[in-house]
């Protein structure tokens, strides 16, 4: 009975730090390059600091979400590799549901990429 409360808590944590991906991968994306404030504004010297900041916020963000997710892929494949898909079929559904809610692609591109 704890392995599956563990799995099930495990998993819905999994499936949040999927559907909030995007947004963490954009902020982290624009601190690490140096575009925090937006393509049109010049950082100057707080360019530094912002890189630093999107590392840290990169380690952070690996530290709380890959523990949760090797759990549960390691759980699921214990039963067969045809239940792996199962997490990732989930996790890909979550990402879009997130762009679906946000306005799509073409939005977060223009947001994130200055596409």
């Amino acid at each position: 009975m704890k392995e599956k409360i563990a799995f099930c808590l495990n998993f819905l944590w999994t499936c949040f730090t999927a559907f909030s991906f995007p947004f963490c991968f954009g902020w982290i994306f624009l601190d690490i390059t140096g575009h925090s404030k937006g393509y049109a504004y010049d950082l100057g010297d707080e360019k530094s600091i912002s890189i630093m900041f999107g590392a840290m916020e990169l380690i952070v963000w690996l530290a709380l979400s890959l523990p949760s997710e090797i759990y549960v892929f390691r759980k699921t494949i214990s039963k067969g590799r045809l239940w792996l898909l199962a997490p990732a079929a989930v996790y890909t559904a979550l990402i879009l549901l997130y762009f679906c809610v946000t306005g799509g692609w073409s939005v977060y591109s223009k947001t994130v990429f200055n596409i």
